[in-house]
């Protein structure tokens, strides 16, 4: 396990098969499950090591399946990772959450491509809608549940995904796709890599999406809406386009360097509803057209000092431009990442690093929300870590030793450590257990935001009340103390077995408390203004489950649950509750050497979450949903394939927005698509 690998990029590449050559050669199904668990990963310690001996509740998605799946978008490729919980909000919005606290604007799961951090600083979560890359080119996914802050830093609550695409010597030649459905109206993708010199590679790439509205219920509006809302167009369908490319220089045998850069633009149409003082709701429903567009530069510095020592110097840039009625926010990040890795003696692989984050937004808003702080702001982020990763038994006992030191603008300094011990029982048995102190620094909106969230209607005995709900330079970190178990059993080839069992500690966290009342506007209204405090704790617990059974060399089962049991009393300050179970079972069967047929079905146990105006609960009803694809090698360059996702049920509304937006349904939907390497 102590391993310091001097080259460049991961030998992993050599197990996932590129979607480019993919009719040519084997599959997944062809690799034994030993072989699979073997897969090294990098996001669990910083460093690469194997699957099964990672100290973590890991999953990973390969190039293989995320092909299988037919997943058009990263949130698609999502939805069947055991511990998340990944729900459609409209025809371009996600919710995306580890162990709980899902939402449009959850805030507790770091999110990174590449090394680039993915999320917005108004509200530390993430713009699903604009995160996307041509998904041939994704290596592998990495999703961790549970902290992983003493690593990768505040934010990485309950949990990491880490998207990673391949080196462009991966690459080389030409692949393009085209595909088009109902949901899925059009959607079209061209990459060409080509090898500049003899040590250097490069790829460029473009792509371009349509997605068609989903369909909103009335019934799905609380009941005094309905009306208000009627006239409103409720079109909600959405185009983007992106392009990018990354170069590959091996400077020297022990030094490399990556440059990546992407850009993207996106129109998507939505219907929202206000705050406003018309009666008899007191609110105005809308509809408009929101306009996003950035772009990034990355590069990413390795050298070998020796067999035993190696450093990475990475640094980004980030631009984002965001404009809608609400607000039009612009932001700028700068980020400079070192890290060292170095075998110390026979026992001891240490990793430490220091950082350095600079952010600056411009942020103009409507009348119903505001900033208390100018316009424009910027924050500063330091931090430093370190890990030592310490063999007590020779390839067979190891404790991990880590902690993360980050200085931010908002509450200062922060402390987050972590514990891991990993025991290798034998070559089938794997047992490892994790405590883990983590916490969710604050985002602009709860520093220096108002908004006015609802206005009461009058009352004999009182005018209409704007109710503000305010940012406060005293809210503080929200924290979370967790407890992890986990046991990895590889009894064969054609078995495997992996289970975590969790539990969760919440303190301060998000609520709100009645603050002053402004007369001023007597007797046209009242002022109420509610503050942000961390008032809140409570705890949740459960069990993840992830099996994998291969019955022949052409079918493969899979099997993936999740149960949590919240416990955060009945006041949601944010929505903490997880569905009880979520179950996924997959089929992958090579029908014949060119025809695969992949089938999925899932179940999403019912929850509960805040609705629009953040002042009532709402319950959503679990649902059940069939994807099945099917993919026809018609030459080694040429792959055709059909997929039905969400089958055999009716319409459901899998969330609604935890915000100004109306609720929609995801019906069945179907596409075919043609991909064509050269």
């Amino acid at each position: 396990m102590l391993k310091l690998n001097v080259f460049p990029y991961s030998a992993l590449a050599v197990l996932c098969a590129s979607s480019t050559v993919m009719a040519q050669e084997s599959n997944s199904l062809d690799l034994s499950l030993q072989e699979l668990m073997n897969v090294e990963v990098t996001s669990v310690s910083k460093q690469k090591q194997s699957l099964s001996n990672s100290p973590a509740a890991i999953y990973v998605l390969t190039n293989d399946a995320i092909r299988q799946s037919g997943a058009t978008s990263i949130p698609q490729a999502l939805r069947d990772v055991p511990g998340l919980h990944v729900a459609q909000i409209d025809a371009q919005k996600w919710a995306v959450s580890s162990r709980g606290f899902n939402g449009r604007y959850n805030n507790k799961l770091l999110v990174m491509m590449d090394g680039r951090t993915l999320y917005s600083p108004a509200f530390s979560g993430v713009y699903w809608e604009v995160q996307d890359t041509l998904m041939a080119d994704i290596e592998r996914i990495e999703v961790i549940r549970g902290p992983s802050a003493a690593l990768w830093g505040a934010n990485a609550v309950n949990g990491v995904i880490n998207i990673i695409t391949k080196h462009s010597a991966d690459t080389l030649g030409g692949y393009a796709e085209l595909g088009a459905g109902d949901y899925e109206q059009g959607f079209i993708g061209a990459r060409y890599g080509s090898k500049l010199s003899d040590n250097t590679t490069s790829r460029m790439y473009i792509k371009g999406n349509s997605r068609d509205s989903l369909d909103h219920k009335p019934n799905d509006l609380d009941s005094s809406l309905i009306d208000a809302a009627a006239t409103v167009d409720k079109n909600n369908d959405w185009r983007h386009l992106q392009l990018g490319g990354r170069v590959d220089i091996q400077l020297e045998n022990d030094t490399s360097l990556t440059l990546s850069s992407d850009y993207y633009t996106t129109k998507m149409q939505q219907a929202s509803n206000v705050a406003s003082m018309d009666p008899p709701v007191y609110r105005e429903f809308y509809s408009e057209e929101v306009e996003s567009e950035g772009f990034n530069l990355l590069s990413r510095y390795t050298k070998a000092l020796s067999a035993t020592s190696e450093y990475t110097l990475q640094t980004y840039y980030d631009f984002a431009d965001r404009d809608e009625e609400l607000y039009h926010l612009r932001t700028n990040t700068v980020d400079v990442d070192f890290q060292h890795q170095l075998i110390v003696g026979e026992d001891n692989n240490i990793v430490w690093g220091l950082g350095y984050r600079y952010i600056s937004d411009d942020f103009s808003s409507m009348p119903i929300l505001t900033s208390t702080e100018p316009d424009s702001t910027t924050t500063h982020l330091w931090s430093a870590f370190i890990s030592d990763e310490i063999a007590l038994v020779d390839d067979a006992l190891w404790l991990t030793l880590a902690s993360r030191f980050e200085h931010n603008d908002y509450t200062g300094f922060e402390v987050q450590p972590n514990i891991r011990l990993m025991w290798q029982v034998d070559t089938k048995n794997s047992v490892w257990t994790s405590i883990a102190r983590a916490v969710r620094t604050p985002s602009r909106v709860e520093n220096n935001l108002s908004v006015n969230a609802l206005n009461i209607p009058p009352s004999d005995v009182s005018p209409p009340v704007k109710v503000f709900v305010v940012g406060s330079d005293d809210y503080q970190s929200e924290e979370i103390v967790s407890y992890e178990v986990g046991y990895r059993f590889v009894p064969a080839k054609k078995w495997s077995f992996d289970t975590t069992f969790f539990y969760n500690t919440y303190d301060k966290l998000r609520s709100t408390s009645v603050g002053t009342t402004d007369f001023s506007a007597f007797p046209n209204y009242l002022s109420q203004y509610t503050v942000f405090e961390n008032q809140y704790d409570g705890y949740n617990y459960g069990a993840e489950l992830s099996s994998m059974w291969a019955l022949t060399d052409f079918l493969q089962l899979r099997i993936n649950y999740s149960y949590i049991q919240n416990e955060f009393g009945d006041i949601l300050g944010q929505n903490t509750q997880a569905p009880q179970n979520m179950v996924s079972t997959m089929i992958d069967w090579n029908i014949t050497e060119h025809i695969d047929f992949n089938i999925v079905w899932r179940f999403i146990d019912s929850t509960e979450l805040l609705t629009g105006n953040g002042s009532s609960f709402k319950s959503i009803d679990g649902y059940t949903g069939v994807d099945i694809g099917v993919s026809w090698a018609v030459t080694p360059k040429l792959m055709l394939s059909a997929y039905g996702k969400d089958l055999f049920y009716s319409s459901h509304l899998e969330y609604e927005a935890e915000s100004i937006l109306l609720p929609y349904q995801v019906g069945p939907s179907y596409f075919v698509k043609a991909s064509l390497s050269f």
